[in-house]
């Protein structure tokens, strides 16, 4: 879930952060060698004026005054070249950076188990990935060199101040601790402000892609209106909070800040200055010197300053960034077995409990799976059979027991080669951008177009895929929005049968097709199963009754087990919900004659007697 509240910053994070420094470092010395070259530059100009003040112009020497003038603006260009190339090297150094560190968190959350996003709001996990980690390229780059261009250039001021004139520099550095907590105080203020805007910022960014997702309810419902409203005035709050923050930080702090400072430094130079000059112990052109040292001298601070409350903000942004970094998975891939998985003879659910959110779903589960046989998983929703699967598919570890696959722990296997020989087949189908061709290799493109094109044409789709303009080429939209329901319910079988999976998961794999193609489709599927392990999950009877095993789930636990004609025989909760399904869709096709005898369930029953029995 998001967190409230900004996270407490540990200073081991900046620790932390160096080595995403080192690949860099080549760069990062060369924009440490530019910091230095401007910072002396920077130093050089006001000695040069000081020069041409006291020596070129007293003693009328034109050479030496063109020569001087001549180095000063060589400084100037110096300074604006390295200066370019400089920002240059750090805008490069921070976007790589960042860049490695989104993909790595983003790589990181992928390998996640399902608790993890579970727990996690899929706003928060965007505005991580793409807002916290571009907050942390200022201090990858610039920040990092600012203020040690800063921290030299001050140290570089007082030093010609003290080796000038002992007294006064002494009187500077009495005068910069007073700045600094000054400057410290207003830079934490600043940093609970801008803690609001990132706060407000990741809110909103949660609200959008949450609404977004929920885009067909909220027309249908007229809810148009009323979620702009709610997003308007969650903007309103940031944009007040941001226009404070400009105000106080642009026109009211910096501004009066800068004058009183620079005002007083002036007032305090030539105040020192004038009188070192009557008593002959300081010439103009030092007193000019040190006007220009002094101009300089806020700057340092200021720059200081606002590269401490970037640092903290850049700070909280990498503990965000961290805290999913530190995530540890809850499905650890330390698989230990080394040889290449085998078609499985045998499967076996041992004792199996699973725990979500303290609460336990699946209690004390046990059946075996033999190869080649077809289990139906049923339930109400909530009983405990999509748990059984996310287990078996290593979405999700059990609290307690195992699955074994031919005698070990699934998990003992790496995880990527447990699933290799896996097909999902889910009834919320999910397709790519990309071509239909990508789509049904899953990407992959080791897979021959042939093995594509053969798949199709088993589960009969070849020739409506080849009915577009494009055929295997044609562009899918996001999730296949210009596809139909139906015909994306097709090609994810496709995508299933081109894996040559030796085990087959369906879970409500037909409940999205019309009768029509839902027969088609088990026609297909038929030849799919063929001498493949095969659990189905679904509700429709046609789907499950020809299963060699049905296991009916009820509140996490296994009531009934056996075939469809077992478990007809018991009269229990299988019974019950064959009958009333046939029932149910034995009243949508019979017409009310108004003879009660002929609309009893007895008599629907028989006429239905072909259809639910195997």
């Amino acid at each position: 879930m998001e967190q409230q509240s900004e996270p407490k910053i540990k200073y081991s994070v900046i620790w932390r952060l160096l080595p995403f420094f080192r690949p860099h470092i080549y760069l990062m010395s060369l924009a440490i060698l530019s910091v230095l070259v401007v910072t002396g530059v920077k130093l050089v100009q006001p000695i040069i004026l000081r020069e041409i003040i006291d020596k070129a112009i007293p003693s009328g020497n034109v050479d030496y005054a063109i020569k001087a003038s001549m180095m000063f603006i060589c400084c100037l260009l110096v300074g604006a070249v390295v200066s370019y190339f400089q920002i240059q090297l750090l805008t490069k150094v921070g976007s790589r950076i960042v860049a490695g560190i989104k993909s790595d968190l983003f790589s990181h959350a992928i390998h996640q188990g399902m608790r993890f996003f579970d727990r996690q709001k899929v706003g928060n996990l965007i505005t991580r990935t793409e807002s916290d980690t571009n907050q942390l390229k200022g201090l990858f780059s610039f920040a990092t060199v600012q203020i040690f261009s800063s921290v030299i250039l001050l140290f570089g001021i007082i030093f010609i101040m003290i080796r000038e004139q002992p007294w006064f520099g002494a009187g500077v550095c009495i005068v910069i601790p007073v700045t600094a907590v000054v400057l410290i105080h207003y830079s934490g203020y600043m940093r609970s402000i801008y803690k609001r805007v990132r706060e407000k910022n990741s809110e909103m960014v949660g609200y959008v892609t949450e609404y977004i997702q929920g885009i067909p309810l909220i027309q249908l419902y007229g809810r148009k209106k009323e979620a702009a409203r709610q997003l308007a005035e969650m903007n309103i709050e940031k944009y007040d909070i941001e226009l404070w923050t400009l105000k106080l930080d642009c026109v009211f702090f910096w501004p009066t800040f800068g004058f009183v400072t620079e005002t007083l430094f002036l007032l305090g130079v030539l105040y020192y200055g004038t009188g070192k000059i009557f008593e002959g112990k300081m010439t103009l052109g030092t007193l000019i010197m040190f006007i220009e040292l002094m101009r300089q001298f806020n700057y340092p601070l200021r720059e200081i300053s606002q590269v401490i409350a970037q640092l903290q903000s850049s700070l909280a942004a990498a503990v965000r960034v961290f805290e999913i970094l530190d995530t540890p998975t809850d499905v650890r891939d330390d698989g230990k077995i080394a040889r290449k998985l085998q078609p499985i003879e045998l499967i076996e659910f041992q004792n199996l409990n699973f725990a979500y959110m303290d609460e336990l779903v699946l209690r004390d589960v046990n059946f075996t799976v033999n190869r080649g046989e077809h289990i139906a998983l049923v339930g109400a929703s909530g009983s405990g059979k999509t748990t059984c699967i996310n287990l078996l598919l290593r979405f999700y570890d059990p609290t307690s027991g195992a699955i074994r696959a031919d005698g070990d722990d699934i998990k003992n296997y790496k995880i990527s080669e447990w699933r290799r020989g896996i097909s999902l087949v889910l009834q919320e189908v999910y397709l790519f951008p990309g071509t239909i061709m990508e789509n049904l290799k899953a990407f992959s493109p080791d897979i021959p177009d042939e093995e594509v094109i053969k798949a199709s044409q088993i589960i009969g789709v070849h020739d409506f895929i080849m009915s577009r303009k494009d055929g295997y080429q044609t562009i899918m939209a996001e999730r296949g929005a210009n596809f139909s329901q139906g015909e994306r319910q097709l090609l994810s079988y496709v995508r299933a049968l081109v894996r040559n999976p030796d085990l087959l998961i369906l879970d409500e794999a037909t409940s999205s097709v019309d009768v029509i193609t839902e027969r088609m489709l088990q026609k297909s599927m038929e030849k799919l199963m063929e001498r493949r392990t095969a659990f189905i999950i679904a509700h429709r009877m046609s789907t499950i009754c020809n299963a060699s095993k049905i296991l009916v789930f009820d509140k996490g636990r296994i009531i009934e087990a056996g075939n469809h004609d077992q478990l007809m025989l018991l009269n229990g909760v299988y019974c019950k919900l064959a009958l009333l399904q046939a029932v149910s869709e034995a009243k949508k096709i019979i017409p009310d004659t108004g003879n009660e005898q002929l609309n009893t369930p007895e008599f629907v029953m028989e006429m239905l007697a072909e259809e639910i029995s195997p």
